[in-house]
């Protein structure tokens, strides 16, 4: 028995252990092996945030649904309006937040919370074919109260009545532009009120006695395409927004984030923490505003 047993393991050593080598081994169960990369975090919950903007900023509002969307997973229902109204719908809970395009009052920098974002410009426009190339405080006061009512008046080699064209009551580009020359909210017979930048400079562009104003951007634009304008100097300045930095020109204005005062609302942070990204600013300049932060 001794023998037959070496006999058995000189063979196995010899012949068998080595083609069993070659086999394949059966994995046995095993534990599963521990994770080498720590798991992602799972994308922040979809969040939607009510947000009103002014008829100035509505273009740059509209350009930033999708990115919020995309890279920060915020739904964001929009609607435009004029400043005065944004204000009112974000203090009555009608909005979460607003893009305004005015400096706020004292009392409502004590009942809002403001993110100054970027700054803009207001040009006064006539058509190319008046005479008129600079104007003062006082010649435009008396032009919108109704005072200067023909351009015989204004002594610039032009005649026939002013048809003076301005805004909403309820924008933040009329706030600006009443505050600055002093000029009444009621209109006087003779005053075209018109909604947006884009049909002011419509409507100067077809009508050689108009005299309006709009946005930088809104004037640069129209240009490109073709529209009889022409920008006049107040106080020999007529700046882009990016102007805005280095002078003291009167129809300068921020363009800001507010909300109330308190707890934020769910996803303004997200709203603010991308406005103030480079892609944020960046949207800002392409839609005639100068950032705050340069890109």
């Amino acid at each position: 028995m001794a023998r037959s047993a070496l006999h058995w393991a000189h063979w196995r050593a010899l012949i068998i252990a080595p083609v069993l080598a070659t086999l394949p081994v059966a994995a046995s169960p095993a534990a599963p092996a521990a994770s080498t990369t720590a798991a992602k975090s799972p994308p922040p919950a979809a969040t939607t945030l009510r947000l009103a903007s002014s008829a100035t900023a509505s273009a740059f509002a509209r350009n930033i649904l999708v990115p919020l969307k995309q890279g920060h997973a915020l739904e964001i229902n929009l609607s435009t309006t004029g400043s005065e109204t944004a204000l009112e719908d974000v203090r009555a809970g009608r909005a979460d937040a607003a893009l305004v395009s005015r400096k706020l009052t004292a009392a409502e920098e004590v009942e809002f919370r403001t993110l100054p974002l970027a700054l803009d410009s207001l040009l006064l426009i006539v058509n190319e074919r008046n005479p008129l190339e600079r104007a003062d405080a006082a010649l435009i006061r008396g032009i919108f109260s109704r005072q200067i009512a023909d351009w015989r008046q204004v002594g610039a080699g032009n005649s026939g009545a002013i048809v003076p064209v301005t805004r909403r009551p309820t924008y933040g580009t009329r706030t600006l532009f009443d505050n600055t020359f002093g000029v009444g909210r009621i209109i006087p017979t003779g005053i075209v009120e018109l909604a947006s930048n884009l049909a002011t400079v419509l409507y100067v562009g077809a009508d050689p006695q108009a005299i309006g104003y709009v946005s930088a951007a809104a004037f640069d634009d129209a240009l490109q395409h073709g529209l009889r304008i022409k920008a006049l100097k107040l106080n020999g300045l007529s700046p882009s927004a990016a102007g805005c930095r280095q002078t003291d020109y009167p129809l300068c204005r921020p363009i800001s984030l507010i909300r109330k005062q308190g707890r934020a609302a769910r996803g303004h942070e997200r709203l603010e923490s991308f406005l103030l990204s480079d892609e944020g600013q960046t949207l800002l300049e392409q839609n005639g505003f100068a950032p705050m932060k340069k890109p």
